[in-house]
């Protein structure tokens, strides 16, 4: 009887033994499987060149794309280094972030990056400034396009004469090749028009200001500025306020709010609209896309328009959306 009762006892334990067990191993397969059923949470990280006015836009849309897409985003400013820039994306690669993205310091200095993303098996996206290095997709605009749109402008109000000087961005750039090759390309249809003067500003209002206060200085004619963005537009309009000249015609891009706040004013006389939310926005929708296994274009347009005085409110509403 004793040995008979013993035997159920150490049953009863060995059957306790066993459901306790696999309770265990049930609640840990439920959070397993929770954990999986809620989708993986991607990691995006975003090396700019310089966080600009222009580049608060792409960043507000990168943002806004992160929260939409339930994404983690990270944005930092390689403030125009290039090792910067390629420390940033390698701390991304060892932080085991999924993705980056990169507007470029350098268009012509990011195969290490390129190589360090390939090499980890991570995707790299490219806006607003195309990079000539190996990318799974660039999502921004056809530069060439905005120098064209200034050309046409001044073109027109000019009658198809006049002297014509352009502040140029950083040479290295992408973006400031291609506007300026769209403002010569235009400007070349009308024998009355030429260009007599084109310098490097670099991007920023207070090298266009000292660029512009030279070119009055040495006493050269011209009838209007090209600025390859709003900023060195600016900075050439507010030498000229300075100086009293007024019939000059100043262009930008980017149409910022400054620069809108500029056509109002008189002080611009028009500038290209650049849609940096949707080029951020676009840009990690991309990179989560081809996260899942999706087919991305390799290049995603975001069209450039022509924005004039009478549209300056429209497009101070449209900024930043």
């Amino acid at each position: 009887m004793k040995k008979r009762l013993l035997a159920v006892l150490l049953c009863a334990v060995m059957v306790c033994g066993l459901m306790t067990g696999c309770a265990g191993k049930s609640a840990a397969s439920s959070a397993e499987e929770g954990s999986n059923s809620s989708g993986k949470t991607y990691k995006i990280g975003c090396s700019f060149d310089y966080l600009s006015d222009f580049m608060s836009y792409v960043t507000d849309g990168v943002k806004t794309a992160g929260d939409d897409q339930n994404v983690t985003v990270t944005v930092q400013d390689a403030n125009f280094d290039v090792a910067q820039q390629l420390k940033q994306v390698e701390d991304y690669i060892a932080g085991g972030y999924d993705a980056i993205i990169i507007k470029p310091v350098d268009t012509e200095g990011c195969a290490p990056m390129a190589a360090a993303c390939k090499e980890a098996n991570v995707p790299l996206i490219v806006v607003n400034s195309k990079a000539n290095c190996d990318y799974n997709t660039y999502v921004g605009s056809d530069h060439k396009v905005s120098g064209e749109l200034q050309g046409k402008f001044i073109a027109e109000k000019l009658n198809g004469k006049g002297n014509i000087l352009i502040l140029e961005g950083d040479l290295s750039n992408e973006a400031t090749v291609q506007r300026t090759e769209g403002n010569k390309e235009i400007i070349a249809q009308y024998p009355g028009m030429q260009v007599v003067s084109e310098q490097e500003a670099k991007w920023m209002r207070d090298d266009a200001m000292t660029v512009m206060e030279n070119w009055l200085s040495s006493g050269i004619q011209f009838d209007a500025v090209l600025a390859n963005n709003d900023e060195m537009a600016l900075g050439a309009a507010k030498v000229l306020k300075e100086a009293g000249i007024t019939d000059k015609l100043v262009c930008g891009i980017d149409a910022s709010e400054e620069g809108l706040n500029s056509l109002k004013d008189g002080t611009m006389a028009m500038t290209v609209f650049q849609n940096g939310y949707q080029q951020g926005y676009q840009g990690v929708v991309a990179a989560v896309n081809i996260l899942k296994g999706q087919t991305v274009d390799s290049y995603i347009d975001v069209p450039y328009e022509s924005v004039l005085p009478d549209q300056a409110d429209e497009y101070l509403a449209k900024i930043g959306k």
